[in-house]
């Protein structure tokens, strides 16, 4: 079973200027390459008018692309998360299609709860897309759990 369509990923920390924004996007980008996912790039944006470069990268956004497995998307949000905690900065947006999950300083039971419901409806927006083969019985794992 796999969820079909692109995961952005875009970090948030006001306190943070370009350089210590980059060095977290950088360090999320490493941790997620990890997981082995089928792409993991920085999302590009257009230069400048009259500048001499085509596109530059987007200093807190990822974009990751190809099918996710759910146990995939969770590794995903884990790794968002603990880079979250462990740097210090204020929040993750991870978007997929019309589904919005925000990753900040709540507990890990509320956010293993929002994980979860976005994970369902990013599932169940796949399977409605066509082609799509996502569904809530791929949601339980091997002992009947979600």
């Amino acid at each position: 079973m796999t969820i079909s369509g692109d995961v952005t990923v875009v970090v948030h920390d006001e306190d943070a200027d370009d350089q210590e924004l980059d060095a977290l996007t950088r360090q999320l980008h490493e941790e997620l390459l990890r997981l082995d996912l089928p792409e993991v790039v920085r999302e590009q944006t257009p230069g400048a008018a009259g500048g001499k470069g085509g596109l530059l990268a987007s200093l807190g956004t990822l974009v990751l692309s190809g099918g996710f497995s759910i146990a995939v998307l969770r590794s995903v949000t884990r790794v968002v998360r603990d880079v979250i905690q462990r740097t210090g900065a204020r929040k993750a947006v991870l978007v997929s299609g019309k589904n919005r999950l925000e990753v900040q300083g709540a507990s890990k039971r509320t956010t293993d709860a929002a994980v979860d419901a976005w994970i369902r409806a990013v599932a169940d927006e796949s399977a409605a897309a066509p082609g799509g083969t996502a569904g809530p019985a791929a949601l339980e794992g091997p002992s009947g759990d979600a």
